[in-house]
Formats: C-alpha cells, structure tokens, sequence
C-alpha cells in the first residue's frame, strides 16, 4: 500500500511538470523559429498562389463595365435635373420680382472667363 501510494506521488509531479511546462511561456528561440516558420509557410503559399493566378489569368473573362457605365449615367442625368431645377427655381424668382419681362440669362455658376452673349445683353460681371 504504500509502495502504491509512493508511485501515485511520482506520476503525479510527472504530470504537475508537464502541466507546469505546458503553461510557462516558450522559449525565445522556440518562439523565434515558430515565427520564421509562419512566416515562410505564408512566402510559400503566396508564390503559389501568384503563381497559380498567372497561369489563370489569360483565360479568366475581362471585367464588366456596367456598373461603371451605369454610374455615369446616372451621374449625367442628376445633372441634368439639377440644372433644370435651378433655372426653373431662378426664373421664377425673377418673374415674382419683375413680373410680364423676360427673363436674362442664367449665369453660369462655375465658370468665370469670358462668355460671349450671341443675342442679347451681355451679363453684368460676377460679384
């Protein structure tokens, strides 16, 4: 009995060690080779890729332009609307202040060279 009991003690620290080592933090040249190792796995496995993806790429469908050409359109459109808008909202204004005339000219709101007027009055130069 007291063999079994001295045994028991013995696996016991054996397997205390273990647990003891499995906790305590690696040692820095494990922790170094571990990370080299990482590291070379992800080279490795990046050239294949690479390498994979160039025999590929010949062969692979070009990319769709849709949703490109899509956008300009919409793009475009918006525009358009906003411009409408704008001179619809001016030349209202205009006919609430002078009521029965003619409306001038929008001036464009971007652009402040020279503009020739081809018929009518030129515009007053921007404030």
């Amino acid at each position: 009995m007291v063999e079994m009991g001295k045994i028991s003690s013995e696996n016991s620290r054996a397997n205390l060690s273990q647990k003891l080592s499995a906790i305590s933090p690696p040692r820095s040249y494990e922790l170094s080779s571990a990370m080299w190792r990482m590291y070379a796995d992800r080279v490795y496995s990046r050239w294949e890729k690479t390498f994979l993806w160039d025999l590929i790429e010949p062969y692979r469908r070009p990319k769709s332009f849709t949703p490109l050409v899509s956008i300009y359109i919409a793009a475009f459109y918006t525009g358009v609307i906003g411009a409408a808008l704008t001179e619809q909202f001016y030349k209202e204004k205009y006919w609430e202040d002078h009521p029965g005339e003619a409306v001038p000219l929008l001036r464009p709101k971007f652009y402040y060279g020279p503009w020739k007027i081809m018929k009518g009055e030129p515009l007053p130069p921007n404030l």
